[in-house]
């Protein structure tokens, strides 16, 4: 713990860190959030998940590009147009008319201005700490982040319900712009210009760090998705025990990315870490009784958010910093695919296995996340590890 107060004491650190996972506290609660206000305004769970598509889309599409150009427009204006149509683009699809092809157009402008925060922040952290200290700063950030995906749900099913399925849009938009606003704002933030990227886009996928990292995340991220509807499907129509079981999952990765998060990782012990995972996940298939369940799946989430710093420190240290906007904008894109692809095909052999299928699907994409790091053109060269 010495290490993150020491952390949290340098200058700008707190105030940027806080301030951006605020701005991105409503992607914990938008997928859900799109989902039960279009079910509710068209009555139809088929457009609701269309939409909800849209906004992945959307997202995958336009964050690559929308973090290469802070190198061209400075941090401030490419961020702040961003969460304006952001929060606006949530209020319309709130209180607009329910017109099916509205709201598909709405769902993908929602995706596709979701601010850079994440690319831009973590291109900022080798400004703001000395380089031996920036994986901590990205454990700190991987772990505190679990807390978005804890409570962002359990805040929009609640609104919902409490008061109206608009509420969690319009809660997300306020939430959006104003932490977006705390951010840019940030004294440590005025007059930084990150460097313009001299290459052409796309061109940092060729980089083995950046490879891994995204293939990884692809990976992993599917494998958590096919986790969580494995979960919906084993306890089919108890939707608390479903939830609180994620909520531990995602728990552990809070612990192990404070615990372990900081240390130095190399592709070799990322790939026993992420064996971890792997036999962790496969265990939640087999385990019987719910408290021995909630313990593995405790345990499966504890090798989460080590890994993914351990991933980001790779590709901070691999590239310039100039083209470290769009590197991390294209591995948000590959966790945003993973999430949609495992989710997908854990529904397929869900129908096909049975209740072991959505298990077997995560199983095998968390076992595929921890080979990669030994794969021969992906492991990073020892100077990026």
């Amino acid at each position: 713990m010495r290490t993150y107060l020491e952390l949290v004491r340098v200058p700008g650190v707190l105030r940027v860190t806080v301030s951006q996972l605020v701005a991105r506290f409503p992607l914990g609660m938008l997928s859900l959030a799109v989902l039960l206000h279009v079910r509710h305004a068209t009555g139809s769970y088929a457009l609701a998940g269309l939409v909800v598509a849209c906004v992945s889309v959307g997202e995958a599409i336009a964050m690559p590009l929308v973090s290469r150009s802070v190198g061209v427009l400075g941090i401030r204006g490419p961020v702040l147009a961003a969460a304006l149509l952001n929060g606006t683009g949530m209020l319309v699809l709130a209180f607009g008319p329910p017109a099916p092809a509205l709201m598909l157009v709405l769902g993908g402008v929602i995706g596709a201005s979701v601010p850079p925060l994440m690319p831009v922040v973590r291109a900022l952290y080798p400004r703001l700490v000395p380089r031996r200290a920036v994986p901590a700063l990205f454990a700190l950030d991987t772990s505190a982040q679990e807390l978005i995906w804890i409570t962002g749900p359990v805040a929009a099913t609640l609104l919902s319900g409490a008061v109206s399925t608009k509420a969690p849009l319009v809660l997300a938009a306020a939430v959006t712009l104003v932490g977006t606003v705390w951010f840019v704002l940030a004294p440590h933030i005025a007059g930084v210009r990150l460097p313009r990227s001299a290459s052409r886009p796309g061109a940092v996928l060729l980089t083995r760090a950046v490879r891994l990292a995204a293939a990884a995340s692809f990976a992993l991220i599917a494998s958590f998705g096919a986790l969580e509807l494995a979960l919906i499907a084993r306890f089919d129509g108890d939707s608390v025990l479903a939830g609180v079981a994620i909520a531990v999952s995602s728990l552990g990765s809070l612990v192990g990315g404070v615990a372990f998060g900081h240390r130095r990782i190399g592709p070799r012990t990322l790939a026993a870490i992420l064996g971890g995972v792997a036999v962790a996940t496969a265990a939640a298939g087999l385990v019987p009784g719910i408290p021995l369940l909630y313990a593995v799946l405790f345990l499966s989430g504890l090798g989460f958010a080590p890994s993914l710093a351990a991933l980001y420190a790779m590709v901070s240290a691999a590239l310039p910093e100039s083209s470290t906007p769009e590197a991390f904008g294209w591995l948000n894109t590959a966790g945003l695919i993973g999430a949609a692809t495992g989710t997908a095909v854990a529904g397929v052999l869900g129908d096909v296995l049975g209740p072991a299928g959505p298990f077997v699907a995560a199983t095998t994409a968390s076992v595929v996340a921890a080979l990669l790091p030994l794969a021969p053109g992906l492991r990073p060269r020892p100077a990026a590890a």
